[in-house]
């Protein structure tokens, strides 16, 4: 990126070349079923306001990621919001069990955010193929190759044997470029022109630039994956410590159960320099902590006891 940055008065139609030959080797699909964003988010958003606006319905569980089905309600579409079970998990069957006749997605994040749950990539698989032949599928990934075994819960394949789903990811996450804004989603060949025409900016020449180079580093991910699940234990252990529950994490980012409204949680952590995640109603005294650097880790760990000490 530092070797590039003086070529930034360019389009960067080349490196948009590049990037999709790149990432369609990835991914096993030809070129015209990758989508890139700036962000996935932004490819969220516009495949929402693809399928949103002439009302219907779109299928998600909650507490979720809100950008896509957030883009379809924004248009007119209703959200049918399922609860997760018992260990803060996906409710598969009882996302299935609520389709009706006006559904237009379903929308799956896996892992899921704020849990960072992930699913039996078996029950996933089924439903995915079982789903997408009534309405389109649209499984988030943004988390997965944080998780500790991407290749076998990643649904991407079912892309590339036909199945109406649509797999995103982002180098936000394990790559480390959330500044950058840089996405992209593996699409249905039919899908990708009609959800490209509500892409309303694209993403850099620097992004593309940081992405292949990012794709190119084959022991990158490997040895950030290991530093994240190193992060998620130590922050575990804390959690064990104290007695705090959480639920199994699969993410870069650990949710537990601190016992204290997130209201007065939240500014207590703040006080002692930890900037934790928003409420995730109805999970009011549940808190997401993200995974940083281990210095940054050891600030959170010593913020937590510190903090949960006042309250009990």
């Amino acid at each position: 990126m530092r070797a590039q940055a003086a070529e930034v008065c360019r389009y960067p139609i080349a490196d948009s070349r590049a990037l999709l030959t790149a990432l369609a080797e990835k991914e096993g699909v030809p070129r015209d079923q990758i989508l890139i964003g700036a962000g996935s988010g932004e490819v969220l958003e516009a495949y929402g306001a693809y399928l949103g606006g002439e009302g219907g319905d779109v299928v998600t569980a909650w507490p979720s990621y809100r950008q896509l089905t957030g883009a379809m309600e924004r248009r007119g579409s209703s959200v049918i919001e399922v609860p997760l079970n018992d260990r803060l998990e996906l409710d598969l069957d009882a996302m299935s069990a609520a389709i009706t006749a006006t559904t237009k997605c379903v929308y799956v994040c896996n892992p899921n955010n704020p849990t960072g749950t992930i699913v039996d990539p078996e029950k996933l698989r089924e439903f995915a193929i079982e789903v997408s032949k009534q309405v389109p599928v649209f499984i988030d990934e943004a988390y997965l190759e944080c998780a500790d075994d991407f290749v076998a819960n990643t649904m991407v394949g079912l892309v590339a044997e036909g199945h109406n789903l649509t797999v995103s990811r982002t180098f936000s996450k394990i790559y480390a470029m959330a500044g950058q804004r840089i996405g992209y989603a593996v699409v249905p060949a039919d899908l990708v022109a009609p959800v490209r025409s509500f892409i309303t900016g694209g993403t850099s020449m620097l992004a593309m630039v940081g992405a292949q180079a990012s794709l190119a580093d084959l022991g990158y991910v490997e040895s950030m994956r290991r530093k994240l699940k190193a992060g998620r234990d130590g922050l575990i252990a804390v959690l064990d410590e104290l007695g705090c529950r959480y639920v199994e994490p699969q993410g870069n980012f650990v949710f537990f159960q601190s016992s204290v409204s997130i209201a007065d949680f939240r500014p207590a952590m703040q006080a002692a320099g930890v900037k934790v995640g928003r409420a995730f109603p109805p999970y009011d005294d549940w808190c997401r902590i993200s995974i940083g650097t281990p210095d940054e880790m050891t600030v959170a760990q010593t913020a937590l006891r510190e903090v949960l000490a006042k309250f009990v």
